[in-house]
């Protein structure tokens, strides 16, 4: 419900009153009588690290492995810096809560050191297998691959767990730890079970990718006999509180009832669908099964604003282009369908009743957007700003608050030092390029993309 010509009031973290005018008194205040003030934006499915490396090498038909693996040798200050480049984008376009998927336990540190310094709000895991071991379990040609890994895994089940339990609930409980598969053609009945044990003594759920390539199907078909989502609830998987990435390839017309059955969130992810995958993913089919929707950064694409506005003019399109031949159902995404998946269904997914709303005792995470300036707004505040999202982007995120500390001020990072965090990202990212040129990597034609 929008309200007009109120004052939210913040005491220390929290939103303690909410009133019709202006507040009378000498407290500090931020005029947003000209903006949109909306819950701050929750992106339920992050890679900070690795978001920028691939950005504008990908586009011409290569793939990303190559850049991302580069950032493997790179010194503990050039990883913050490069996580740091990669938080503020993310933050300034309106995100106060990081669901976070680190490729490695050193990458994961990384993000935990930057949350830490600046205050951000984040739920951290590290992904199972990890980086290093990744690559050569998914894209293996002979499954005994697979059943050989499971003793290195499961040493990286523990090392995930042993972080996270380092971390959890740190800095008045703005940081804390999950744990995370990579995804079911990467393990087998018994890395699953020991990473939902892990999760049970962290109690934050798991995260994961699920149906996301159709290799994915293949190989839990192969293997055990179902696709993907079938499998894992054989298992007993979903017993438990599941993030769930993409589901580019689950069954559209029996999926979601398994899912909705178990309480599985999905997060959408509309900018990486649009620039790696060139693909849609099913946001049509999930609105109709009646799953909670979280919306998600991924990688490569940090802007939040553009991802509400990505996600819903492609659920559109995949909806006009598909609901005449599919069996599946399927609901018409609109904005404010996916404004609720950027703030309530994100809280809902994390269990939090104090995040994504603006209301008394909710926590002070705010995104003020400006509504009103050329290039999205019309001059004036619009009767229905939720329409004008459709027309911005994150250079129209005013302010952002994250537990009552404000992180962007007027358009500009104010948790830190917003041009050495530009300067310091943009050598990490020099020293990726020059890697690359080195190994001729630009000159080498871009391969057939077959990473399906």
């Amino acid at each position: 419900m929008l309200e007009k010509d109120v004052s939210i009031v913040i005491r220390d973290s929290e939103i303690v009153d909410i009133r019709p005018g202006k507040v009378q008194g000498w407290q500090a205040r931020v005029d947003a009588s000209d903006c949109l003030v909306l819950p701050g934006f929750i992106s339920g499915h992050t890679h900070t690290c690795i978001s920028s490396p691939a950005r504008g090498l990908i586009e011409s038909g290569r793939f990303m492995d190559r850049p991302c693996a580069m950032v493997e040798n790179f010194s503990d200050e050039e990883l913050d810096a490069l996580t740091a480049y990669n938080m503020a984008e993310i933050v300034k376009s309106g995100c106060t809560t990081f669901v976070e998927m680190s490729g490695s336990v050193r990458y994961a540190k990384s993000f935990v050191r930057v949350a830490r310094a600046w205050g951000v709000r984040a739920y951290v895991s590290v992904i199972v297998p990890n980086s290093d071991r990744l690559m050569k379990i998914w894209y293996r040609t002979d499954d005994r691959v697979l059943l050989d890994s499971v003793p290195e895994t499961l040493r990286d089940i523990e090392e995930a767990l042993q972080f996270g339990l380092e971390i959890n609930q740190s800095d008045d409980d703005l940081v804390r730890a999950q744990m995370a598969i990579h995804a079911a053609d990467t393990h087998t009945p018994e890395t699953l079970a020991a990473v939902k044990a892990a999760a049970a003594k962290l109690g934050n759920g798991v995260h994961i990718h699920l149906a996301q390539r159709i290799r994915e199907v293949e190989a839990c078909e192969r293997m055990w006999g179902m696709r993907p989502v079938a499998w894992l609830e054989s298992l007993g998987f979903f017993d438990q509180q599941v993030i769930a990435a993409h589901l580019y390839k689950m069954d559209m017309e029996k999926d979601p009832a398994i899912l909705k059955r178990h309480g599985v969130n999905y997060v959408h992810c509309a900018c990486m669908a649009s620039m790696l995958h060139q693909a849609s993913q099913p946001l049509p089919e999930a609105l109709a099964g009646g799953l909670n929707i979280s919306l998600g950064i991924d990688q490569i694409g940090n802007d939040y604003m553009e991802n509400i506005k990505l996600a819903t003019l492609n659920g559109q399109l995949r909806m006009s282009l598909l609901e005449k031949d599919s069996k599946a159902k399927m609901q018409r995404p609109l904005i404010a369908d996916t404004i609720r998946a950027a703030t309530v269904g994100g809280a809902n997914m994390l269990r939090r009743g104090d995040l994504g709303r603006l209301a008394p005792g909710a926590k002070a995470d705010l995104c003020v957007v400006d509504v009103t300036k050329p290039l999205g707004g019309v001059g004036a505040l619009p009767p229905e700003p939720l329409h004008h999202l459709l027309y911005s982007s994150g250079r129209n995120v005013r302010h952002v608050m994250i537990n009552g500390r404000m992180q962007v001020h007027d358009g500009k990072l104010v948790a830190a030092d917003e041009g050495r965090v530009v300067s310091e990202g943009g050598e990490a990212s020099k020293r990726i390029w020059e890697g690359l040129q080195k190994e001729g990597w630009f000159d080498a034609p871009p391969p057939p993309n077959s990473r399906g």
